[in-house]
């Protein structure tokens, strides 16, 4: 984790971790089996705080904002995970629980799926956003648009659920 924090996901490499540890990359694969087997361990890591997904409309937000927290607690941390999530079974992922939540919250069958997957969309996809913005604040190449990066998730989704109260 050090390492992602350090170098983030994109200079996250098995000879770089290799190099760090003294060993060669090949001695590497007697452990994972695969550069994307370490990334899932990561990911499990970096999500093992994140509570059930609710299944109430009402405690959504707080679950986005502990999922956000997660994320931006570590360099390119949502870049990691949706690369993990992008590769994994839905039964398998994070995505199943939101899915089944939002059912139990009272989202149609019919919509449950596309709702889910715009919801995690919409949380990694703020806070890739809010990786590359700072990034280029430290290269000295964007502005700052939003101070406080929560704000503009809070808002997004608020009206994300307010979109999904019109389908129950």
């Amino acid at each position: 984790m050090n390492l992602l924090d350090t170098y983030g996901f994109p200079d996250l490499s098995m000879r770089r971790i290799a190099t760090t540890l003294s060993v060669q990359p090949s001695a590497l694969y007697w452990h994972v089996e695969s550069k994307q087997d370490l990334c899932r361990g990561m990911a499990e890591v970096i999500l093992n705080d994140l509570p059930t997904f609710p299944g109430e409309l009402d405690r959504i937000p707080a679950w986005v904002a502990r999922f956000h927290s997660l994320l931006t607690h570590h360099r390119h941390g949502s870049e990691l995970i949706w690369s993990v999530l992008s590769l994994q079974q839905w039964d398998q992922s994070l995505g199943l629980q939101v899915e089944q939540g939002l059912r139990e919250a009272g989202i149609p069958d019919v919509h449950a799926l596309s709702a889910a997957r715009g919801l995690i969309h919409l949380i990694l996809g703020h806070c890739f956003d809010d990786d590359q913005r700072h990034q280029g604040q430290q290269l000295g190449a964007t502005p700052t648009i939003f101070p406080d990066s929560s704000l503009g998730l809070d808002d997004a989704t608020s009206i994300f659920l307010a979109g999904l109260k019109t389908l129950r």
